[in-house]
């Protein structure tokens, strides 16, 4: 008598990393059709499964079969959403050989839920398992006791849980954003102290600017970065020229500088591709000139960067100042997902795979939507991560994404207003 299986067909590697199927599914034999893929895909099992007795993968069906053999049936969902995982991690991933380290790629922030279902409920005396911060997920909140197994705090904490108790800073969990903000720095610390990737790389940061009166903010947003080790900016003036002097003294000593200007008439696209091609870094980072960066987006996009193994992460636009009305929205976008798209103010990208992709499109607008179409079209992953790090700044006009403004005001897209610029306590403004 055959085996029964569960097979899953999906489009893409983006359908597979997201797949979120009937959580009660299971079977000793997983077979997944991804129709869509680079080439054949492997799973290195997780701790808790049952022993895998088998994997198979092969050219098939109009695309790559998978067929994964357990010893015992196994929650299917979870297979596939693994297997999605692990086909976006780096080749070479640069670790820190302290085995009381966690892996990132298991205690991550990936499906962090910005709302609950419940309260705030007590640890227990459960260890640390990927199962443990699957369950914790839809909590409020999770109260720490002064008994509490090290290691199983440390690796909540890397996964985003809000924890609370003696020893954790006061936060009101019944305000969602002063809830996320405390699960944001308790992340920070515990990657940083407990994580085993070492997520640090050299970062060009590009910005092209036709607002000489812009310069000076745009500058500062660059210049109030920290917790990155090496950290270049590419200025590309479109238009106008610029004091390479003047650009050094306000970015600070700790910032390389080059300079890629570019004439007033050439195409937004084309100025950018030339910035790239002047930079340096592992990996490039589109910023622009009128928008509020946090101090930590750069560190928190390399952080990302590691944890999801994305070839582009980006935070949401969550936070817009409306400047005609003197307005700050919350849109509240999903976060800490693969998705489609992010903030082009905030892509973050490797270099070859910029390179591989062909750089940036010769085009006035869209510039963004283009590059974000290009990674997904040859099968790189897209990572959002937060949003509280950044601001974007709408006016009357003057964008490449214009928009009219009741657009960005409509009930149905805003989860929260204030009067002035209000932006999370995190971009320490």
């Amino acid at each position: 008598m055959a085996e029964p299986m569960i097979e899953v067909r999906v489009a893409d590697l983006l359908a597979l990393r997201s797949y979120d199927g009937p959580a009660d599914e299971r079977s000793a034999v997983v077979r997944v059709v991804v129709e869509s893929a680079p080439g054949a895909l492997a799973l290195v099992p997780r701790p808790e499964w049952p022993p895998l007795t088998s994997l198979r993968s092969r050219r098939a069906e109009g695309g790559w079969l998978v067929v994964a053999r357990f010893a015992r049936p196994v929650a299917v969902a979870e297979v596939v959403a693994e297997l999605g995982r692990q086909a976006v991690w780096p080749a070479v991933v640069a670790t820190r050989s302290d085995p009381a380290r966690f892996d990132e790629r298991v205690f991550n922030p990936v499906g962090f839920r910005p709302a609950w279902d419940r309260g705030v409920v007590p640890l227990g005396s459960a260890g640390l398992t990927p199962a443990l911060v699957t369950e914790l997920r839809d909590a409020q909140g999770v109260s720490v006791g002064p008994d509490a197994d090290p290691r199983t705090v440390a690796g909540l904490a890397m996964a985003g849980v809000p924890l609370v108790g003696p020893g954790f800073a006061e936060v009101d969990l019944d305000d969602p954003l002063a809830r996320e903000e405390h699960s944001l720095v308790l992340r920070r610390a515990a990657l940083d102290e407990h994580g085993s990737i070492d997520w640090q790389r050299p970062v060009s940061v590009l910005l092209a600017t036709r607002r000489p009166e812009q310069l000076d903010f745009a500058l500062a947003q660059v210049a109030r970065q920290r917790g990155v080790t090496s950290l270049q900016l590419v200025l590309a003036p479109h238009g106008f020229t610029v004091d390479e002097a003047r650009v050094r003294d306000a970015v600070g000593p700790a910032v390389d500088v080059r300079l890629a200007p570019a004439a007033a008439d050439r195409i937004f696209g084309d100025v950018l591709h030339a910035a790239a091609g002047t930079a340096d870094g592992d990996v490039l980072l589109k910023v622009d000139d009128d928008d509020w960066y946090a101090p930590d987006v750069v560190a928190d996009l390399l952080r990302a960067r590691a944890y999801s193994g994305a070839q582009l992460v980006g935070m949401p636009a969550e936070f817009h100042y409306v400047a005609p009305r003197d307005l700050t929205v919350k849109r509240g976008h999903p976060t800490e997902l693969y998705a489609r798209f992010v903030a082009g103010g905030t892509m973050m990208v490797d270099r070859p795979v910029l390179r591989e992709v062909g750089g940036f499109r010769s085009v006035r607008k869209y510039v963004d939507a283009q590059l974000l179409t290009a990674v997904t079209a040859a099968g790189g992953a897209i990572y959002r991560t937060h949003g509280l790090g950044y601001v974007l700044r709408r006016n009357e006009s003057g964008h490449t994404w214009e928009v009219d403004l009741d657009y960005l005001l409509d009930p149905s897209r805003v989860e929260r207003t204030w009067t002035g610029l209000t932006p999370s306590r995190l971009v320490e403004l």
